[in-house]
């Protein structure tokens, strides 16, 4: 599911789009910097995206926000069509009175044939497991087991969600208890409280979340409506060409003690880096960097991943491979065709 866009779209309009003005003054009186800010723009249901003028000509907008939400009321599920989802969202716009957008015909097929620009995407998929604790119970091992590739391991924040590259300029990913997240401040969604089946679905959700920002977008030619037509697949799959692959790269400790056989086969610093391991102690801040990652590769070998942190005390936590084995949880059937799910008009991008 596309969970979140920002893009940048040729679309004229006589009068600057904007909520506002802010601006730092220095001591002098004098303007130090200044930037327009966004319009909210209340959609159907509670939730809301954002617009304003992109550039002092008025010819683009910048448009931001959860465009599922907006449209059917929750994010729960919702389309993988990004391109669809994006021409939906500017032609919603279009027919707003308070907003004075006024596309030409030009600006029209600009957006048909893909000439949008995308600044931030952020996919998501959902797993089922059998309840809300169970989920959070999977998060508080996964905290303690999973690694990813090219994050480390994880941040737990708040008991429920579980970060990797929180704070990256390019892209993170982060997992979380979508039935918790619901029971939060300001993210209140009446349809989930007003139908139970709606409010089972999310009981028993982990969701999966991976944002890309602007230089991963650019770096992976991602950052226009065209390029995700330019895969071998529909643009529908995008999204989970997208994850899976983030997701198959995370590995955890399946494997916490060797055979004597084996442990006497290992050379001693090696033997003795397993042991301290095997004590919890994190061995990143115990060897300098080369030396950790020569040894990790060696105990992989064996099962052992000495980038996650051994557990001191048992716990009953749900094994990781249950939520990498397990069939993502898809669109409820009884949601098709309902205004439970928005579904855009496909188009084919030039």
């Amino acid at each position: 599911m596309i969970d979140w866009v920002s893009f940048v779209a040729p679309c004229r309009h006589a009068k600057r789009v904007n909520g506002g003005l802010v601006a730092s003054i220095r001591p002098d009186g004098s303007v130090e910097w200044q930037t327009y800010k966004r319009v909210s723009v209340r959609g159907s249901h509670d939730a809301s995206v954002t617009v304003r003028t992109h550039d002092g000509s008025c010819e683009h907008i910048e448009v931001s926000g959860n465009p599922v939400k907006w449209f059917q009321g929750h994010n729960l599920w919702g389309t993988d069509d990004l391109p669809a989802l994006v021409l939906s969202m500017i032609e919603a716009l279009v027919q707003r009175d308070d907003l004075g957008l006024t596309p030409t015909d030009e600006d029209r097929a600009i957006w048909r044939g893909g000439g949008v620009r995308l600044t931030r995407v952020d996919v998501t998929e959902s797993f089922h497991l059998p309840s809300r604790g169970d989920v959070l119970a999977w998060l508080r091992a996964a905290e303690q087991t999973a690694h990813l590739s090219h994050r480390g391991r994880g941040q737990l924040v708040k008991g429920s969600t579980l970060y990797f590259g929180k704070h990256s300029r390019r892209w993170s990913l982060k997992l979380y208890a979508k039935g918790q997240e619901l029971d939060a401040k300001g993210h209140r969604q009446l349809v989930v409280d007003q139908l139970p089946a709606v409010r089972e679905w999310a009981e028993r959700s982990l969701r999966a979340e991976l944002t890309l920002r602007s230089m991963e977008l650019k770096r992976r030619e991602l950052d226009s409506l065209g390029a995700w037509q330019r895969f071998d697949v529909d643009s529908s799959e995008v999204p989970a060409q997208l994850l899976r692959p983030v997701l198959g790269s995370m590995t955890m400790t399946t494997t916490t003690t060797l055979p004597a056989s084996v442990l006497e086969s290992l050379r001693p610093t090696l033997r003795a880096a397993f042991a301290a391991w095997e004590a919890g102690h994190d061995l990143r801040s115990m060897f300098p960097r080369p030396t950790f990652y020569k040894f990790r590769k060696e105990l992989l070998a064996h099962g052992i991943d000495i980038a996650t942190v051994q557990q001191q005390e048992g716990s009953n936590v749900v094994p990781m491979i249950r939520f990498l084995e397990a069939v993502p949880a898809g669109i409820p059937e009884w949601a098709i065709g309902t205004p439970l799910y928005f579904e855009p008009r496909r188009l084919r991008v030039a």
